[in-house]
């Protein structure tokens, strides 16, 4: 697929013949990039690692909103894949299932879904000025929407990571990363809190999960409030670690979860926005 081509449809993000992301690993050769998944997976985690270093070197100035996050996967991903910081154009009209959980459909659907979550932050005055209890929860409110709408076909959580631990900062606190590296008990428990979120419409369980993860304040001389734009970053090596990189998704037959995100908005009709809190 030429430079520059929108991905429309499920099948445009996979290398013809496969059910490997199309990706920017291109040689004579392969015209659609790497495409053994292992080679990938091992390729992209190099690249994202090293741009997620530059983030935290250069952290990119934003209002942490919908074109904040768009430009941090951008930044993570622009080595690997054509579509980095491009909002999903698929799957239209289903949902998007990964191991049994599900997202929003791509369309006006997510994008309204995104952009009401992203004005909910704004309206919570970035969560600053909160008693840590209180920022606790709507940190996990937050967080817990916007990964079920799940703009990005693939990086999502790598990019929440570093979204969330600026934002974090910004609001005088600050996320420890070391606490999700691999073989920490909490990763396992913060992958089960989003999918249970997901699943029951309730983000309490990942309110529990990243309460064990909000550290001290940053030291005196740090300046944690102003301006939300600044958007800070730390956690170096822990950050990466803790961003849970998974090989990228292969998955091409995309069906309905029996309880899907429709369903969970009708049940909350009355609430603000198109994806409106759950619990």
């Amino acid at each position: 697929m030429a430079r520059g081509t929108t991905f429309r449809t499920w099948d445009d993000y996979f290398i013809p013949g496969t059910s490997v992301l199309r990706n920017k690993f291109t040689t004579p050769g392969k015209p659609h990039g790497e495409p053994d998944p292992d080679k990938l997976r091992t390729m992209e985690e190099a690249a994202a690692a090293f741009r997620l270093e530059e983030l935290r070197q250069h952290p990119i100035v934003g209002r942490f909103d919908y074109a904040h996050m768009k430009a941090i996967h951008g930044a993570i991903f622009k080595d690997v894949y054509e579509w980095a910081g491009q909002e999903r154009t698929a799957p239209i009209g289903q949902f998007m299932v990964k191991e049994g959980h599900s997202y929003y459909p791509a369309g006006p659907q997510l994008t309204a879904a995104a952009e009401a979550e992203y004005a909910k932050i704004a309206a919570a005055d970035y969560v600053q000025g909160l008693g840590r209890d209180d920022f606790v929860t709507e940190l996990a409110e937050r967080w817990g929407e916007l990964n079920v709408v799940h703009s990005f076909r693939e990086g999502n959580t790598r990019t929440q990571f570093v979204f969330f631990s600026e934002l974090c900062e910004q609001a005088g606190h600050r996320l420890d990363t070391e606490v999700f590296k691999p073989g920490n008990p909490l990763r396992e428990e913060f992958v089960k809190a989003r999918f249970h979120s997901q699943d029951t419409g309730r983000n309490d369980q990942l309110a529990a999960v990243l309460d064990q993860a909000i550290a001290q304040p940053p030291p005196p001389g740090r300046d944690p409030g102003g301006d939300p734009g600044r958007g800070l970053s730390q956690g170096g090596p822990a950050l990466r670690a803790a961003s849970l990189p998974q090989a990228p998704s292969t998955a091409r037959s995309m069906t309905p979860h029996p309880q899907s995100v429709a369903a969970r908005a009708a049940r909350r009709t009355g609430r603000s926005g198109p994806e409106t809190g759950r619990g």
